[in-house]
């Protein structure tokens, strides 16, 4: 409405203009009036310019007035185009940050696709895992059952061997094959193998003394089924030292109470490092011997310097014979010999007892007799 009022105002002023303008113009020209020294006819037309200047300033002038677009259209162009110049280049910069932006965005939804594919297989791996898990925990607690079934029987063992250690007697009768603290079986490990390696070492051991035991007329306790009854803590004990040693190790099966044919055995085991005691043609020892007529003193006095022998070889680690408690052996005909040079010499004798191999804590000694006039006076 206001639209419709201002153009029709405009018409009507714009006919007035005019119509003045004509008129003026058409009185100018009969009275012949003149303006700038101009002819009247061009004076009459510069009055109708004029008017039409007027109709046109007017006209602008109140749209002017009337419309804040119009003047913006006729005196803020150049800071409208200046204004949509930055726009664009502002809508440019848009378009390129869009741009990353839109590579950036279909990055991330290629990340964000292979994310939930890991998702969705990590998702079916926990499942798998937990069905596993719960299987295993089902298979722990049947193991925990027999855990707990085999500690009550270790239990039951333990108290049995410590029934026996503590000295409980038991009214028995019989042959007996092994006495306390006999040693029944012997072995050699060497260092550096693995505990596996020494545990399947030692069960083989264990295997082969039951065979012997078993000979002997020992038998299989009902229980475990093996011949030997033996803490599994020292067997573990024993693996263990073993393992943590880096020297060759004598390992001592013995008998731990007095073993009677048709029962199983009570054992223990005993750890030794297997050191060289004697070199090959080491002197043991020597005494002076004085000569005498009658043989048998002499070789009283022969074995009594081997029992010597016998004494300090026990001493330096090497093992005795179970059975005799000796540990090693001479040559009959060297200790014969040896008596007949003494008997024969007359005099005072040096005798000495010499090494004949290199002898380590196993054994056994060997030793040989050597016999020299005594420098003594």
């Amino acid at each position: 409405m206001y639209s419709f009022i201002l153009i029709s105002t405009l018409i009507i002023l714009s006919g007035l203009i005019a119509f003045v303008g004509d008129w003026m113009g058409i009185r100018v020209g009969k009275k012949r009036i003149t303006i700038f020294g101009l002819r009247p006819h061009y004076t009459a037309i510069f009055i109708t310019i004029i008017a039409g200047i007027l109709i046109a300033a007017i006209t602008i002038t109140i749209l002017a007035i009337s419309s804040n677009d119009v003047r913006t259209a006729l005196f803020g162009i150049e800071e409208l185009k200046g204004r949509l110049s930055y726009l664009s280049r502002e809508v440019d910069t848009r378009n390129i940050q869009l741009t990353s932006m839109q590579k950036n965005l279909d990055e991330k939804t290629t990340q964000l696709q292979e994310m939930e594919e890991k998702y969705q297989k990590l998702s079916q791996d926990i499942k798998d895992k937990t069905s596993q898990l719960e299987e295993l925990l089902i298979a722990r607690e049947r193991l925990i059952e027999e855990k707990d079934k085999l500690s009550k029987e270790v239990e039951e063992l333990n108290a049995t061997v410590k029934a026996l250690y503590s000295g409980i007697t038991w009214i028995r009768e019989g042959e007996v094959i092994f006495e306390a603290d006999e040693q029944i079986a012997l072995t050699i490990v060497q260092s550096g193998k693995t505990i596996e390696e020494i545990r399947e070492e030692l069960i083989r051991f264990l295997n082969e003394a039951s065979d012997k035991a078993l000979t002997l007329g020992a038998k299989k306790d009902e229980r475990s089924s093996q011949v030997f009854i033996i803490a599994q803590e020292e067997f573990e004990d024993i693996v263990q030292k073993i393992h943590n040693s880096d020297k060759e190790m004598i390992v001592r099966l013995l008998s731990s109470i007095n073993v009677i044919k048709g029962e199983p055995i009570v054992a223990h085991f005993s750890l030794l490092e297997n050191k060289l005691v004697f070199k090959i043609n080491e002197e043991i020892i020597s005494e002076e011997i004085e000569s005498s007529e009658i043989p048998g003193e002499v070789e009283k006095i022969l074995l009594s310097l081997l029992r010597k022998v016998n004494i300090l070889a026990v001493k330096g680690g090497i093992i005795p014979n179970p059975k005799s408690s000796f540990v090693g052996s001479i040559s009959a005909v060297n200790l014969y010999d040896t008596v007949k040079t003494i008997v024969e010499s007359g005099t005072m004798m040096k005798v000495s007892v010499i090494s004949i191999y290199d002898t380590w804590s196993v054994g056994p000694l060997r030793v040989r007799m050597e016999v020299k006039r005594s420098e003594a006076k």
